[in-house]
């Protein structure tokens, strides 16, 4: 009985509270509805803050969790449950006291509402609990672009045998250079990257220069694996990373062995349990597969005739081919004798293109019989590539443009050249010298265009550079050699690692060109002697002393480059130099110098390049530089900053040279008016900037705008500036003004580069009585970088010949191009339409949410980079523009991307989106 007595205690109150509970939900059905709504407005708010976490923790490239992911999924589940619910209750609330005539409905609303409310609470509180964002590191796997429709023939069997053959864990792929070897290794790189039997996927390119420390960067670099000076920590970090995962290195381009053990490879061939080790590796020569120890050869052969037929006539166009009757005949000759090389049949067939006359297509088979890759044995292929190639070479238009091109190869593997610098050069070595300044950068640039026309050349990262491929490179320099593999006639290295170089008596040219950001040592040393050497550069090494570098027995020297460098005291030596035609010592910032006199004695100099060198000279010593055409004086602030006396000076001492052409120059903004005013020598660099040295005492204009007038611009001597750089300024604006007297005359026909930098204060440019297609009618290049106040540059939707577009760090700008901005500021539109515009690069600028009006199109874009623009959620494009290559940006950018002007272009544009991993190198963002 007691035990009975006990159950019944212990139940009955537990029925009689759900019986109270149950019963009141009916009179307390509005009670619970508020508890509901009040909690739902609490889970809003830390909705909203945690979104807003998100947001600030992209900006440094974090990404939201899982836990985050799922959290704010169960809100959005949860938001549409209890809004139905509260509309539910609307709908039963009809009588008096939220009493309704239906009492089973209003029961099931009040107990929803009730359990809801817990619910809610419930996420509330896990809200505190979540770990927010973790930062975001270079993908484990990244495809890489492809821009070909079609795959290799031969990729499905390489990626059996990398699948599926346990026994084939090294893989070499060796082919003769310009095969398609890297090609087919991307294809296998982009498979292997969406198969999820591999975890990690890297792809390392290689070249002649490579080292196990290189890749051991390039590893580390693309993983974002921790940092380190010492080759032991690094090959640790790299082996303990991927010791128990599955993984496959690609090594493109090997031309020698790498030890993987250094690198910190685990050995493929001890694979653990069920982790897969591959190593695939790309050469020219079976010799590299014998030494990496390769357990499985692919060759990659020529294509079959049709795939060969089908490539040229892609390159050539059918329309070509078509022209006249016996051209295909002699096309089917061609290919016939390029014996499936794809490098040759791109070459060949692009440099054919515009070739409809027969006797110019008899004349290529004549040229390509000399040299018939089908009968040569192979270890006389490379050789044979080189013939094939050497028909783009002889077919170019002179013995200048050849000269040209062959200098390229003076330039490092992989460089990326700037197009300004390579003119430049060619123009030291007197390979390009017309009497006009201004004709002889044209002829310049239109050689640029020719080799690139016949592949000889191809573009770069930027649209102001090119690039040379390899396969190109060395048959260039083989030609420039004699067409003689070993010969120290041509000498060029690359990043050297070598403090002694040493050259022989017949070196006639001697090239190590570094990057900025890669200066290797402060001392290097040149063994041995040439009377013979003609051709110097030595460029970011640091080098302080000049006494190593035997410049006093270089007599014969014309062409001498020594940017980047350390000098602190002019080099004496080169004052001995008596055919001296080019001399670059640009970015010596160190060399706080006076030339001595004896700089007057060069009097074959033509070419003076002082960038950024605070160097001075003596009175009267520039007058006796007789032959002299060019200085750049660009930011070697003693020169500029002002109409002052060391201008005065400079500017007396130029106007005795008759040859002089074309002058770089920084002028400050407390005395433009003046230098626009007086200046009476040609310019073609001009910065204006405050001294960043040291603050002007008085200026005489007006603080809040810097001023551009017409009856300045239309000063004669400005009319061959090329590039306008506005920089380290406190105004907030800059206006280009006309009056009517002066209004048809303000136009700089040569200005192709106007860029705004370090403007902290600037809010716009503005306009009045001139259009920019105006005063800028070749304007290729505009860019604003660090101008946080700038609202708005819509004005650049006048400029006609606009190519490439870059705006960095410009926080306050939320749309680029608005229609009715253009009228607002008293322009007419000229154009819709940015016909020409090739790349427009976006980089931290933090509030930019549109790029134009619907309305404005980009026919011509092939590259769109966006970098941290988070906001930046609409793409202007109806339709994906028709020569579009390349969307690269941050996935969680891409993934962001919600509104388009059409539903279906997100997926159309889907294929051209790349994600890249950015880092900040030197003061820009780099892949």
């Amino acid at each position: 009985m007691e035990l009975l007595n006990s159950a019944v205690s212990s139940v009955v109150p537990f029925i009689t509270n759900n019986i109270i509970q149950h019963a009141v939900y009916p009179f307390t059905a509005g009670g619970n509805i508020r508890a509901l709504e009040t909690a739902m407005a609490e889970l809003r708010a830390l909705k909203e803050d945690l979104n807003t976490e998100i947001i600030n923790a992209e900006r440094e490239n974090g990404t939201p969790t899982n836990q985050v992911k799922e959290w704010l999924r169960q809100v959005e589940k949860i938001e549409k449950e209890a809004e139905e619910i509260r509309h539910k209750y609307g709908q039963l609330c009809r009588c008096v006291l939220n009493i309704s005539p239906n009492f089973c409905s209003i029961y099931k609303v009040s107990r929803s509402a009730a359990k809801k409310h817990v619910e809610v609470k419930s996420l509330c509180e896990k809200k505190a609990t979540l770990e927010v964002v973790t930062r975001n590191l270079p993908p484990l796997a990244q495809e890489i672009p492809v821009f070909s429709s079609k795959s290799p023939n031969n990729l499905e069997s390489a990626l059996v045998c990398i699948k599926d053959d346990a026994h084939s864990n090294i893989i070499g792929i060796w082919g003769m250079g310009g095969v398609g070897k890297t090609h087919l290794l991307e294809h296998i790189n982009n498979e292997l990257s969406r198969d999820p039997a591999f975890k990690v996927v890297v792809f390392v390119t290689c070249s002649k220069e490579c080292s196990e420390e290189k890749v051991q960067d390039k590893i580390i670099e693309k993983l974002g694996l921790s940092k380190s000076n010492s080759m032991e920590q690094k090959q640790s970090i790299i082996y303990n990373f991927l010791r128990e995962k599955s993984f496959v290195l690609f090594l493109d381009d090997l031309w020698s062995r790498v030890d993987l053990k250094i690198i910190g490879i685990p050995d493929p061939m001890q694979a653990v349990g069920t982790c897969k080790r591959k190593v695939v590796l790309t050469t020219r020569s079976t010799e590299v597969c014998g030494q990496m120890e390769v357990k499985r050869e692919m060759r990659v052969d020529v294509l079959n005739w049709e795939d060969a037929w089908s490539l040229f006539k892609e390159k050539v166009t059918e329309e070509t081919i078509d022209s006249h009757p016996l051209i295909q005949k002699y096309a089917v000759d061609v290919v016939k004798e390029l014996g499936g090389l794809p490098l040759a049949l791109i070459t060949i067939g692009r440099a054919m293109h515009d070739k409809i006359d027969p006797i110019e297509w008899e004349r290529a088979v004549k040229l390509l019989e000399q040299a018939r890759l089908n009968d040569v044995e192979f270890s006389s292929e490379n050789q044979s590539v080189f013939h094939t190639l050497q028909f783009s070479y002889d077919n170019l238009k002179n013995d200048a443009l050849r000269q040209c091109f062959l200098h390229c190869s003076l330039w490092p593997e992989d460089s990326q050249i700037e197009k300004i610098e390579l003119v430049e050069v060619w123009m030291g070595l007197g390979l390009i010298d017309e009497k006009n300044i201004q004709a002889t950068y044209d002829i310049g640039q239109f050689y640029i265009r020719r080799l690139k026309a016949v592949c000889l050349l191809e573009n770069g990262h930027r649209d102001d550079t090119v690039k040379m491929h390899d396969v190109i490179r060395d048959m260039a320099l083989w030609i420039a050699n004699n067409k003689k593999e070993y010969t120290t006639k041509w000498i060029v290295l690359a990043e050297h690692e070598q403090p002694v170089i040493e050259i022989s008596g017949d070196t006639e040219k001697l090239s190590s060109i570094n990057t900025p950001w890669a200066r290797n040592r402060d001392s290097i040393s040149i063994k041995g002697s040439s009377t013979n050497l003609s051709t110097l550069f030595l460029t970011y090494f640091g080098i302080k002393d000049s006494k190593t570098l035997g410049l006093e027995v270089s007599s014969k020297l014309t062409f001498l480059d020594l940017s980047g460098n350390s000098f602190e005291a002019f080099p004496i030596e080169i004052c001995n130099l008596a055919n001296l035609e080019f001399l670059n010592l640009s970015y010596n910032r160190e060399l706080w110098s006076l030339m001595p006199e004896e700089f007057g004695a060069l009097t074959h100099l033509k070419y003076l390049l002082l960038r950024e060198t605070p160097c001075t000279f003596p009175d009267r010593v520039l007058s006796k530089l007789k032959s002299l055409k060019v200085l750049d004086l660009s930011l070697s602030w003693v020169h500029g900053f002002g109409y002052n006396e060391n201008f005065l000076a400079l500017q007396k001492d130029l106007g005795c040279l008759s040859n002089f052409g074309a002058l770089g120059i920084t002028t400050s903004t407390y005395d433009i008016h003046e230098f626009f005013r007086n200046v009476k020598v040609p310019i073609r660099w001009l910065i204006v900037s405050d001294n960043i040295y040291e603050k002007p005492k008085k200026k005489n204009y007006d603080e809040s705008c810097l001023f551009f007038s017409s009856f300045f611009l239309r000063n004669a001597h400005l009319q061959s500036v090329m590039s306008i750089d506005i920089k380290y300024m406190v105004v907030e604006c800059v206006k280009f003004e006309s009056t009517s007297e002066y209004r048809n005359f303000c136009h700089l026909e040569r200005l192709e580069r106007l860029i705004f930098d370090a403007m902290p204060s600037m809010k716009e440019v503005l306009w009045k009585n001139l259009d920019p297609k105006d005063v800028f009618p070749r304007l290729q290049y505009v860019e604003f970088n660090n101008c946080p106040q700038l609202t708005s540059i819509s004005w650049v939707v006048n400029l006609r010949c606009i190519r490439e577009l870059k705006i960095t760090i410009c926080d306050s700008i939320k749309q680029l191009i608005r229609i009715e901005e253009v009228t607002n500021i008293g322009l007419e539109v000229s154009q819709r339409s940015f016909p020409f515009l090739k790349s427009m690069i976006l980089w931290e600028n933090d509030k930019l949410e549109r790029i134009s009006d619907p309305i404005i199109t980009f026919p011509a874009l092939e590259f769109l980079d966006v970098y941290n623009c988070l906001k930046l959620k609409k793409l202007p494009f109806m339709h994906p523009p028709r020569k579009l290559r390349l969307i690269r940006g941050q996935e969680s950018w891409w993934n962001n991307i919600v509104e388009m002007e059409d539903d279906n272009i997100k997926s159309s544009l889907q294929s051209f989106f790349s994600k890249g991993v950015f880092k900040w190198v030197g003061g820009r963002a780099l892949l």
